[in-house]
């Protein structure tokens, strides 16, 4: 039974090189987050399989740029994919409701979307509140016609980028989690995995460096992190100065080269 549970991490590393559907690999992760005791690998697999709610923190990968388009009519036809301006909503709805698409869907139902409207290449999601939305503004009057449909329209390649970037961050928390197991340990330990996700899923915290002890044991090493800038405060405040320096210096000499 341990070596079937030490074997997920591999099982997972084949599957994505195999291409297998994410839902598969993002259920194996549930699994290893069980084993491993880590609730951050199990969360963060289930969110993206079940979908998050609306008091979730959503990823940034999860936003989409995409217009905001109408269906209807006006005097003397019927318009289809008509493009509107984030000042053509009602100013009340238009923090809710901007040319950023919010997905919180699961990877299946975007899946699903996504080969449903292959031929199309574009999905029509409605923004939170739509149907509502239409009838107060065909009752102001605010646009020439009477709307029947308000939508985002987002390109089906979007949507497929998504699901790319959801499994480059798997195989990057993979990675993360087998550079920070050491040799001979079967599976992460609850620190190790909430410090990948951390990392590799949020932005945050240290990359986690396995070197050899001198006695044949392991020590963890916390790399700098990589968001660090590298010209800090300090070293630009030196280097102005340096250069001020350097200025006078030059300005000095030619004045005594001039007298």
């Amino acid at each position: 039974m341990s070596n079937k549970r030490g074997n997920l991490m591999a099982q997972i590393e084949r599957d994505l090189i195999d291409e297998k559907p994410l839902d598969t690999l993002l259920r194996k992760l549930i699994l290893l987050g069980g084993n491993a005791g880590s609730a951050e690998l199990r969360d963060w697999a289930s969110l993206e399989l079940r979908g998050y709610e609306k008091q979730d923190e959503l990823p940034s990968y999860r936003s989409v740029h995409a217009p905001l388009q109408i269906d209807g009519s006006v005097p003397g036809g019927i318009i289809r994919h008509q493009t509107i301006g984030a000042l053509d909503i009602p100013d009340f709805a238009r923090d809710e409701i901007k040319e950023v698409v919010p997905l919180r869907m699961g990877v299946r139902e975007i899946r699903g979307m996504v080969d449903q409207q292959r031929g199309d290449r574009v999905v029509k999601l409605l923004p939170p509140g739509a149907p509502d939305l239409v009838s107060y503004m065909n009752m102001t009057g605010d646009l020439n016609g009477h709307i029947t449909d308000l939508y985002w329209s987002v390109s089906t390649v979007a949507l497929e980028g998504v699901l790319d970037q959801i499994r480059t961050r798997l195989a990057e928390l993979i990675a993360e989690l087998r550079s920070s197991t050491p040799a001979g340990q079967s599976l992460p330990t609850p620190a190790q995995a909430a410090n990948a996700v951390s990392f590799v899923i949020n932005g945050r915290g240290n990359r986690v460096h396995i070197a050899q002890a001198a006695e044949g044991g392991t020590v963890t090493i916390p790399r700098e992190d990589a968001t660090r800038p590298f010209w800090t405060r300090a070293k630009v405040i030196g280097a102005a100065l340096v250069g001020l320096a350097t200025i006078m210096g030059t300005g000095i000499a030619l004045l005594q080269y001039v007298a």
